[in-house]
């Protein structure tokens, strides 16, 4: 059987023994190509631990647990130490790749968009964290970290829900803040998009779906008290919404990820976080959206 080299990328390499290091026996290939030899980790290459171990301290980061339980759950359940530092790179690391390859991966929605904004504290300074999500699909669409809220913030966070999907959102539903009616137009033109507002006390507004998720976010930061800087909050939010849209399944959706209901349909395995990471490293067997 012929395996895919990672130097020449033809098919034509086969498997010779094995290789044992930290995280085990791992299948070593020679390549009748181009000669060369090398270990296939789909993704994990340089790490010396599991994927298994690794997946499970990410999946519990998004989750909201506090480094330090992450720490303590892998030394009891997976009898591996690793430092808080070593957690805080893997979301690093693998959340640039992911963020890479799951913007290519274009969601239909359904057109009605929901957008607000939440205070985030890094250090001791309040900052915003912009989002928007479909209201059928569930699926986040778009979202900007920044220390200021303007028009400047609002346009750059904007021009991210006109990227991502395939189709352009039909409304956008916001508070009635200032920031909102002027870039709207700019970005989407006078007549793209109809923007729906109302101030927040009003009964007849209804932004819960933002809302709720909103309430979820505080609820998995809570435990971080406060991030240290802001790349480190830009990056968790970067890996939160990886974590939201293809991996988190959720009940109104009938147990499907908002990727799921939106068209992308990546036949992800149990562990959904390691299966991404694979996929992610072999981009020519990619599903492609549906």
């Amino acid at each position: 059987m012929l395996f895919r080299c990672k130097f020449c990328g033809k098919n034509s390499a086969i498997k010779r023994g094995v290789k044992k290091n930290k995280s085990g026996w791992i299948p070593r290939y020679s390549c009748n190509n181009c000669g060369k030899w090398f270990v296939d980790r789909k993704g994990f290459e340089s790490f010396r631990h599991t994927p298994e171990v690794i997946t499970a301290a990410l999946d519990l980061r998004a989750k909201g647990t506090s480094l330090a339980d992450i720490v303590d759950h892998l030394d009891q359940h997976h009898r591996v130490k690793v430092s808080r530092k070593t957690i805080l790179d893997w979301q690093k690391k693998f959340g640039e790749k992911l963020k890479s390859f799951t913007q290519t991966l274009k969601p239909i929605i359904g057109g009605q968009v929901h957008a607000d904004e939440m205070f985030v504290k890094v250090g001791k300074k309040w900052n915003y964290y912009w989002d928007a999500i479909d209201y059928t699909t569930k699926f986040l669409v778009g979202d900007h970290f920044s220390t200021e809220r303007n028009v400047t913030e609002c346009i750059t966070f904007l021009e991210s829900i006109k990227r991502c999907p395939v189709n352009q959102p039909v409304q956008i539903h916001t508070d009635c803040s200032y920031d909102y009616p002027w870039p709207i137009k700019k970005v989407f033109g006078k007549k793209g998009i109809i923007h729906v507002f109302f101030p927040a006390w009003k009964h007849k507004f209804q932004n819960n779906p933002i809302e709720r998720l909103h309430n979820t976010k505080k609820q998995t930061t809570k435990t971080f008290r406060n991030f240290d800087n802001t790349k480190t909050a830009s990056q968790f939010f970067d890996f939160k919404k990886i974590h939201y849209n293809f991996i988190r399944k959720h009940t109104t959706l009938k147990e499907q990820t908002p990727a799921q209901a939106a068209g992308i349909f990546l036949k992800l395995k149990r562990n959904r976080i390691q299966s991404l990471i694979e996929k992610y490293h072999t981009p020519k067997t990619h599903p492609h959206c549906t």
